[in-house]
C-alpha cells in the first residue's frame, strides 16, 4: 500500500511538472502571438473571433459524452475493443458538430439578410457565417484525433501529450501571424486553428503513443459511455453556457471593437485559471480517482493537501492582478486596448473561487456527475439574469462586476454537497483568503513606486 502511494505520487508530481510548464509554455505562446497579431489585425476581428470560437467549443460540450473522463475513471478504461468503441463514438460526434455548425452559419446568413439581427452587433458582422462554417473543420478533425491520449492522461504520463499539445500549438501560431502579415485580415486566425487541430490530430496516431485506432462497436461499452456521459452531457451544455456566457451576452450588448478590448483582459485574467483547470483535469482527476477507486479513506486528506498549495498561488495572483492589471496592458498593449486595464483589475476576482470549485473534481472521481451539472446550472442561470440587469443599470463596469463574482452563487450548495459525502473541512476552506489582502497591498506599493 505504502508502495503504491509513493509510486502514485510520484506519478503525481512528474504529470504535475509536465502540465504546469507546458501550459505555461501554451500561455506563454498565446501571449506572444496576441501581442504580435494584435499590432497586425484590428480590435474588431478579435471581438467576432471570440464569438466563433464560441459557436465552435459550445456545440463540441453540447454533443459532449464525456469519452475523456470515462476512460479515465472506468476499470475497462484500457482495453482496446473499449478504447475503439469510445474512438468511433467519438468521429461521430465530430461529425455532428460539423453538421449543426453549418446549419448555425446558414441560420445566422439567413437572420443577416433579412436584417433581423441587432446592428452594430458581433452577431450582425457580414463575415461570421463564413467563419463558422470554416471554423466547424476543426471538429470534424479533433473527431480524429487517438484515444491513446486519454489513456496516457489516465496513466500520468504526460509528457508526449504536452509536447503534442505544444507542437501543434506553436504550428498554429506560426501560420497566424504569416498570413496576418500578408493579409491583414481575419482569416489568418481561422486558418492558423484549422492548421494547430490537424497537426495535432496526425501527432496522436503516431505509433510510440500506442496501438492504432480502429472502428468497433461493442454494446456494453457504448452502454457504459453513455451512463457515465449522460450528466456530463447536461454538465458540458451548462459549462459552456457559464464559461462563455460573458462573450455570447457582451456580444449582444456592446461594439465589436470593444468586446475586443475585453477579450484581451479577460484572456489574462484567467490565464492562471487555464493553467489550473488544465493541471486539474490532467493531473488531479486521475490521481483522485486512482485513490477513490483503491484507498476512498483517504480521499479527503489528499484533497485538502492540494487544495492547500492551489489557494496559496491563487490568493496571490489575485491580489497583484487586482492592483496592477493597468499597469500590465499599458506596458504591453498600445492605446487602442487601454480600457482592458481596469477590466482586467476587475475581472482577476473569478479566481477567487477558482479552490473552491475544485472540490467539481473531487466529486467526479467518487462518479458523482449529477451534483456538478446541478451546480453548473445554478452558476450558468445566475450569469444569465444578473449580467443584463447589471449593465442596463451601471453600463460595462457593472456587467464586469456580476461577470467576476458570479462563481459565489455555488459555494453554498458545493459546501453542502462536500459535507454529504464526508468531504468537508470548513478550517481549510477560506484560510488562505487574506494572503488575497496581504497580496493587494504589496501590488498597490509596488504600482507607486512604479
Amino acid at each position: 500500500m505504502a508502495t503504491q502511494q509513493r509510486t502514485l505520487k510520484k506519478r503525481s508530481l512528474s504529470a504535475s511538472k509536465w502540465v504546469f510548464s507546458g501550459h505555461i509554455m501554451s500561455q506563454a505562446i498565446r501571449l506572444a502571438g496576441n501581442l504580435i497579431l494584435t499590432r497586425l489585425l484590428v480590435p474588431e476581428m478579435f471581438g467576432v473571433m471570440a464569438i466563433v470560437s464560441v459557436f465552435i467549443m459550445g456545440i463540441a460540450m453540447f454533443s459532449d459524452l464525456g469519452i475523456k473522463q470515462n476512460i479515465i475513471q472506468s476499470k475497462r478504461g484500457e482495453e482496446r475493443i473499449y478504447l475503439n468503441t469510445a474512438w468511433t463514438l467519438q468521429i461521430l460526434r465530430g461529425a455532428v458538430i460539423t453538421t449543426i455548425a453549418v446549419t448555425f452559419s446558414a441560420t445566422l446568413y439567413y437572420l443577416g439578410q433579412n436584417d433581423l439581427l441587432s446592428q452594430g452587433s458581433v452577431y450582425a458582422d457580414k463575415q461570421l457565417p463564413l467563419l463558422l462554417a470554416v471554423m466547424s473543420l476543426s471538429g470534424l478533425i479533433s473527431g480524429f484525433n487517438s484515444l491513446n491520449l486519454a489513456v496516457l492522461n489516465r496513466k500520468l504520463n504526460l509528457s508526449k501529450i504536452t509536447l503534442i499539445e505544444v507542437i501543434s500549438q506553436v504550428a498554429g501560431l506560426i501560420v497566424m501571424v504569416m498570413l496576418a502579415w500578408y493579409q491583414r485580415n481575419i482569416w489568418a486566425l481561422v486558418s492558423g486553428s484549422i492548421v494547430a487541430a490537424f497537426l495535432k490530430m496526425l501527432l496522436s496516431h503516431h505509433p510510440a503513443l500506442g496501438l492504432s485506432s480502429r472502428f468497433a462497436w461493442d454494446k456494453e461499452a457504448v452502454s457504459e459511455i453513455f451512463h457515465f456521459g449522460k450528466w456530463i452531457f447536461g454538465a458540458s451544455i451548462f459549462t459552456f453556457l457559464l464559461a462563455q456566457g460573458d462573450r455570447l451576452i457582451l456580444g449582444w450588448l456592446i461594439t465589436p471593437e470593444a468586446l475586443g478590448v475585453y477579450t484581451i483582459a479577460f484572456f489574462l485574467a484567467t490565464a492562471l485559471k487555464q493553467v489550473l483547470k488544465k493541471v486539474m483535469s490532467s493531473v488531479f482527476y486521475p490521481a483522485l480517482s486512482e485513490i477513490a477507486r483503491n484507498r476512498p479513506k483517504d480521499l479527503k486528506d489528499v484533497y485538502y493537501r492540494i487544495r492547500g498549495r492551489v489557494d496559496l498561488l491563487v490568493m496571490i495572483i489575485v491580489g497583484l492582478l487586482a492592483s496592477t492589471g493597468h499597469v500590465a496592458i499599458d506596458l504591453l498593449y498600445d492605446d487602442r486596448y487601454k480600457d482592458a486595464g481596469w477590466m482586467l483589475e476587475i475581472l482577476s476576482f473569478t479566481l477567487l473561487f477558482m479552490g473552491t470549485s475544485m472540490a467539481g473534481t473531487c466529486l467526479m472521481a467518487l462518479g458523482n456527475s449529477k451534483s456538478i451539472m446541478t451546480l453548473t446550472a445554478i452558476a450558468t442561470i445566475s450569469l444569465y439574469i444578473c449580467v443584463p440587469i447589471a449593465y442596463k443599470y451601471y453600463d460595462l463596469w457593472g456587467a464586469l462586476i456580476a461577470i467576476a463574482l458570479n462563481p459565489v452563487v455555488e459555494v453554498p450548495l458545493m459546501l453542502y454537497i462536500m459535507k454529504q459525502n464526508n468531504l468537508l473541512s470548513l478550517k481549510n476552506e477560506f484560510k488562505m483568503w487574506p494572503i488575497a489582502l496581504v497580496s493587494y497591498g504589496c501590488g498597490k506599493i509596488l504600482v507607486s513606486f512604479l
